[in-house]
């Protein structure tokens, strides 16, 4: 179990938690903090949707010293992988389509919330171009290697900076 660990269980909001772990598929492949190069370091707050929910569920708790290696299924981690998220468009509808680069991924921008996604660019023809709206990660099941360094209470000032990521509020 490592060192002695702390006596402040991480609680569901409003603790200051530092992790250091590894990420990797079920497969073998490292997605963050492969290590033989070293591994990551996360620092969040609990409650205000700063990493994978299912991840932080499974750390409410856990204390300081604790190590862990949590599994998350496709559909605890980011869904499964929809062949339907993958769209053909014709460049005469998305003329941008052109400048984008085959086996690259892009980012767009929703002109009426100003939210932000990716999208991988997985093929070019000569008239239209598919495109991946799937996450990266998606149907993939995943691994993590963690131990927890650090548990406390959010200060006063922590907390009054902290605000849950929420998307802009439409007016009703």
């Amino acid at each position: 179990m490592g060192k002695n660990p702390g006596t402040e269980p991480i609680q569901e909001k409003g603790t200051y938690v530092k992790i250091r772990y590894s990420l990797s598929t079920a497969e073998g492949e490292y997605i963050k903090g492969d290590p033989r190069e070293g591994l990551a370091i996360l620092e969040f707050f609990t409650g205000y949707n700063q990493l994978l929910p299912a991840l932080e569920k499974r750390l409410v708790g856990s204390r300081e010293g604790e190590k862990m290696q949590p599994r998350f299924s496709s559909e605890e981690a980011f869904g499964p992988y929809l062949p339907e998220e993958v769209k053909v468009k014709g460049y005469d509808e998305f003329p941008e389509g052109r400048q984008l680069e085959e086996g690259k991924w892009a980012v767009a921008r929703d002109d009426r919330t100003g939210a932000a996604y990716g999208y991988f660019v997985k093929k070019k023809e000569a008239e239209r171009i598919l495109l991946d709206f799937n996450h990266p990660l998606a149907g993939k099941e995943l691994v993590y290697d963690l131990e927890i360094l650090e548990v406390r209470p959010a200060t006063e000032d922590e907390q009054a900076l902290l605000r849950p990521c929420e998307g802009p509020q439409e007016e009703p």
